[in-house]
């Protein structure tokens, strides 16, 4: 079964799932002001090439808290044949499931909560306070019982952060994760930095502390395509989340205030993936957009949920990946990471 915010589903149905996504966030509490004109401004044609260079040099854009616009984008998603989404969003950084319940039943759309802890830096002092059975007991309760007095549950752990180098706190919150998961079987997301290989060290300790490798997606990996970090990830029997599709970004030196670097392109990352389907690897690898920025939706600009879809299913095909290793990672994979297994 699968826990959505209506509550359990089985998979029959289903087809091209997003397995990490976000419908009502806010990050700008994690972006650095830049000394510009336009980083206070909404987000405009004329300022719009900026965000092409740097996502997070307009504020606005760390902002996804329009529940009408969502509705619209996630009937466009449908439309073009997808049916469940998980979102990610941890309370940290806006998760709404009142809101989202909303969405999810005028978009006809499913939706996967999730639950736990985001990075050190997004995290107020009060849940930072927390023991590491406390922080459990949370974990469990969302998904077991219900998300702020409701009886709506959470249906996967994560995104669990982890930064850089991992603070104390996620290592507390990692642990905590780790436990609710060997003790519920539901799947676990791991935030992972998206610029060194801190991921591995963060999927070891979940492992070291009873989580099953193979209801583990490590999120982020197809934003430098380290071949060697991916396989070890791999090896260890856990998912590779390439979930930044649709972010093509060279983040200039001067205006680097979140993010550190480079982004893959999609044509890089579907090469990859055909890379890792000839290797065996094809069973491990999930695939969404990641979206957490306003230019991503179509509304604003961008190419929406159903870009994997619409766009990267194609260009999959266009490299020689078969129909049949598509619906694997794009419907098989997903479903199995996000079923419960207790």
């Amino acid at each position: 079964m699968i826990t959505t915010i209506k509550g359990d589903i089985t998979s029959e149905g289903l087809k091209n799932l997003l397995p990490h996504e976000h419908i009502l966030s806010d990050l700008r509490p994690l972006v650095a002001p830049l000394d510009d004109e336009d980083f206070y401004k909404p987000i405009t044609l004329e300022n719009f090439g900026k965000l092409t260079r740097n996502p997070y040099a307009i504020l606005d854009n760390a902002l996804i808290g329009d529940a009408d616009v969502a509705v619209k984008e996630l009937k466009k998603y449908k439309d073009a044949g997808g049916t469940l989404i998980a979102d990610v969003t941890t309370v940290d950084f806006g998760r709404d499931v009142k809101a989202l319940a909303d969405i999810s039943e005028k978009s006809g759309v499913h939706i996967v909560l999730g639950c736990g802890s985001y990075i050190d830096a997004s995290v107020s002092d009060e849940i930072k306070a927390l023991s590491k059975d406390e922080l459990k007991k949370r974990i469990i309760t969302e998904l077991t019982v219900g998300i702020d007095g409701t009886d709506m549950r959470a249906g996967v752990i994560g995104e669990v952060g982890t930064s850089g180098e991992m603070t104390e706190f996620e290592k507390k919150s990692l642990v905590a994760a780790s436990e609710a998961q060997a003790e519920t079987g539901y799947g676990m997301h791991i935030h992972a930095c998206l610029w060194n290989r801190e991921g591995l060290n963060a999927l070891d300790w979940a492992i070291k502390n009873g989580a099953n490798p193979e209801k583990i997606a490590v999120d982020h990996v197809d934003v430098l395509l380290d071949e060697d970090y991916i396989l070890g990830v791999l090896d260890r029997g856990a998912y590779v989340d390439f979930d930044d599709f649709g972010k093509e970004f060279y983040v200039d030196r001067p205006t680097r205030n979140l993010l550190l670097g480079s982004f893959a392109t999609d044509v890089e990352r579907v090469k990859f993936i055909k890379k890792l389907i000839d290797k065996g690897y094809k069973n491990q690898i999930l695939i969404t957009n990641d979206i957490c920025l306003k230019s991503m939706l179509h509304t604003y600009g961008g190419w929406g949920y159903d870009h994997v879809i619409t766009n990267i299913i194609p260009m999959m095909e266009d490299f020689g990946i078969s129909a049949d290793d598509i619906d694997t990672m794009m419907t098989k994979n997903p479903i199995r990471f996000l079923e419960r297994s207790k």
